[in-house]
């Protein structure tokens, strides 16, 4: 009979107190006390305001998600060898994860290799899934290149010219875009020719030149900082070529609204970069989710550009 009491009495206590000490310990404060995530982001461009939309995207992932950014880029925009460099200076130094946007997928190829064996890689811009990477944030380049290029068809005639500017030569994603616009405009009976900085002039100094010798009916400009120059680059021309391009800056609004740039292709950059974030720290805890689907463009135009959804596009404050 004691014994029974007993029992009637200390099983009842015990559960008692798993329940305090269940109640006691907060899962979520031991997640919080553990070392947050490094991120290194490793852009190709060495000017910073080309994607600022971005990093506000990534700095607003990191901040809901408890994440460190590392923000590198390197000294000359598009060195390859550089960023291999940086890119190996990171994983030596224990980062959780690298998002990188290669300037030559070839060359970078073995270090994105070697690179995806000891951290997580997701690169954004150009697809390096071949090399190891654990994930790709970008638009789908060869649809954003025949895009542009039948938006030139409505503006020149069959045998006029167009000029396509490829300002980061190498394999990558923007070589994507302009190889497919060349077969559309081709195809359609349009003269296309190339336009390349040298080893000896970048693409600012090269520009001036290409048009003078030989001035096209329409250029189009694959990425933000060729469509900077192309426009300031036309300015004084009469006739003055047409401009299409992909990018978004505040200086490339301010040229559309101006009719220098008669179209551009827009991607939400703040989403880009807040996907290419999550997609890195779900790589990381091993999380299902860290695949993306191509993310969407809009073509806009100077009568379009007002539009509430275009709005967002081109003017960060209103995102």
């Amino acid at each position: 009979m004691k014994r029974k009491i007993l029992l009637q009495l200390v099983v009842p206590l015990l559960s008692l107190c798993v329940l305090f000490l269940l109640l006691a310990f907060d899962p979520g404060q031991a997640h919080a006390d553990e070392a947050p995530l490094e991120v290194s982001i490793l852009h190709r461009e060495s000017d910073s305001t080309l994607w600022s939309a971005a990093r506000q995207g990534m700095e607003q992932a990191a901040a809901d998600m408890g994440v460190e950014l590392r923000f590198l880029a390197p000294s000359v925009s598009n060195q390859a060898e550089e960023q291999e460099n940086l890119l190996s200076r990171e994983v030596a130094g224990g980062t959780d994860a690298i998002v990188l946007v290669p300037s030559d997928q070839s060359l970078l190829a073995e270090s994105v290799a070697a690179a995806s064996t000891q951290t997580v890689v997701i690169t954004m811009e150009t697809e390096m899934a071949d090399s190891g990477a654990a994930a790709f944030v970008g638009v789908d380049n060869v649809a954003l290149g025949e895009a542009l290029g039948q938006a030139v068809l409505n503006g020149v005639c069959v045998d006029g010219t167009v000029l396509l500017l490829n300002s980061v030569p190498g394999s990558n994603g923007i070589s994507a875009r302009l190889e497919a616009a060349a077969q559309v405009l081709e195809g359609a009976g349009r003269t296309v020719r190339i336009g390349s900085p040298s080893k000896a002039l970048g693409l600012s100094e090269a520009l001036p030149a290409i048009l003078a010798a030989d001035p096209p009916d329409a250029i189009i400009a694959f990425e933000a900082d060729a469509l900077d120059l192309a426009a300031a680059a036309i300015q004084g021309m009469n006739p003055r070529p047409l401009l299409y391009g992909m990018g978004a800056t505040d200086t490339i609004a301010a040229h559309l609204e101006q009719g220098v740039i008669t179209a551009i292709a827009a991607q939400n950059e703040f989403a880009a970069g807040y996907l290419a974030v999550d997609a890195a720290v779900r790589a990381v805890r091993r999380e299902a989710g860290q695949d993306t689907a191509p993310l969407a463009y809009t073509l806009v135009r100077k009568e379009t550009m007002y539009h509430p959804d275009n709005q967002k596009l081109l003017f960060p404050v209103t995102r």
